[in-house]
């Protein structure tokens, strides 16, 4: 990144940083260039919209040589502009938590940009950088005005809390789409690797029994089990690797953690015609990593929605009792069986309960959480509460 106010120095000689190469490489590994438009980015660019008062806002991804938009909330009938005419180009390479242009035409070099010099053109902007775990700048969340206007610092916090809520969106894509293509590469595994020779060896087994001489095709058994042993030696090794978390702990409300995520799984909840209720009944401070206790947070509440019917409750508690801080993450009327809760930490665990919407489970949700919580000093379980359909997932904290 360029060390610079860009909104009070002008268009910089090259809106490329260094680090380009790299910031495309961490761009291209969420695959969500050229996908079609969906409700959750929608929202976000209509709440940009709606809440600093500006008719459009978007929701972009700085590509090679173009700055796409994965929501266009605007009158411009464009999918994408070339990358030197966008404002977003400036953002991601910007000093500031958000790059601000009050008035357009006021700041050097950005007349060459026919979206600032056209009748009615950008006269206003602000965008907020989307930034990745890996601290690479990707895109923004930005909003566009024809008249140039001032902007408030509750409004650039309002920006900044729209990126990072797109950004959490995304990773949490990414490492569901990852577990996904785990487990699929584990049944495909199944299929070669283990029933074929259990299918050799139910041939040979058939033709021992009607063969004089037996003692070639049980070489041949022999071999064939061994395969198969050697197969399933592979997969167990490689089933048990893991992704090696780092724990970056620090001081923080884990109530505000969990407000965020029911903030984040609202609209998914509503869509499913579900109630997703939020208490708090502490406060405390724990010493975690809070983007990891996100993303645990998030799965708990992401396999409830998953697993709870239409026209249900779910609900995210935080209190504490006995020197325990508990998170409870409960639904009233889910398709998980007993059965299950004994194993959905489990890897690849094969459920009785099925998916309410159709939506796809991985089975690695559960169990990473579970790593989650544990490496942050918690613990978690599942158990059924209250009538038969009642089940809940509890992350427990000693406090005392």
């Amino acid at each position: 990144m360029n060390s610079t106010n860009i909104a009070l120095t002008g268009k910089p000689e090259t809106i490329v940083p260094l680090n380009d190469k790299e910031r495309l490489a961490a761009l291209f590994r969420y695959e969500l260039l050229d996908t079609p438009p969906e409700a959750f980015f929608d929202r976000i660019t209509r709440l940009a919209s709606r809440l600093l008062k500006a008719p459009s806002a978007f929701v972009s991804l700085v590509d090679k040589d173009r700055v796409w938009y994965k929501s266009n909330f605007s009158s411009l009938e464009v999918s994408c502009v070339d990358r030197e005419d966008s404002l977003c180009s400036l953002t991601i390479i910007n000093d500031e938590d958000v790059t601000v242009f009050e008035d357009t035409h006021l700041v050097p070099g950005l007349m060459t940009s026919p979206y600032v010099s056209a009748p009615g053109g950008i006269r206003f902007y602000a965008g907020a950088p989307l930034i990745t775990r890996d601290n690479f700048n990707i895109g923004t969340v930005c909003v566009i005005d024809s008249e140039p206007r001032s902007v408030k610092e509750e409004e650039k916090e309002i920006l900044k809390d729209l990126a990072n809520l797109v950004v959490e969106q995304i990773e949490l894509r990414a490492l569901t789409r990852k577990a996904t293509r785990k487990h699929d590469e584990l049944y495909t595994n199944l299929a070669h690797n283990i029933a074929e020779p259990i299918k050799e060896q139910q041939v040979l087994l058939n033709e021992a029994l009607v063969s004089p001489d037996s003692t070639n095709i049980i070489r041949k058994l022999h071999a064939t089990v061994n395969v198969l042993q050697e197969n399933l030696q592979i997969m167990l090794q490689e089933s048990l690797q893991e992704e090696e978390l780092v724990v970056r702990p620090q001081q923080i409300a884990v109530s505000e953690i969990a407000r965020s995520v029911a903030v984040e799984f609202e609209p998914l909840a509503k869509a499913k015609q579900q109630e997703l209720f939020f208490t708090v009944a502490s406060r405390r401070e724990l010493f975690v990593d809070p983007d990891l206790i996100r993303e645990a947070l998030s799965n708990l509440v992401s396999t409830s929605i998953k697993y709870t019917p239409k026209g249900s409750a779910i609900g995210l508690d935080i209190y504490e009792s006995n020197g325990i801080y508990k998170v409870e993450v409960s639904s009233e009327d889910s398709v998980l069986t007993r059965q299950d809760l004994r194993k959905v930490f489990f890897k690849y665990a094969v459920l009785t309960g099925k998916t309410t919407g159709n939506e796809d489970a991985s089975g690695m949700e559960l169990p990473r959480a579970k790593s989650i919580i544990e490496l942050n000093q918690g613990r978690i379980w599942a158990e059924p509460i209250g009538n038969e359909s009642g089940k809940k997932f509890v992350v427990a904290f000693n406090v005392e």
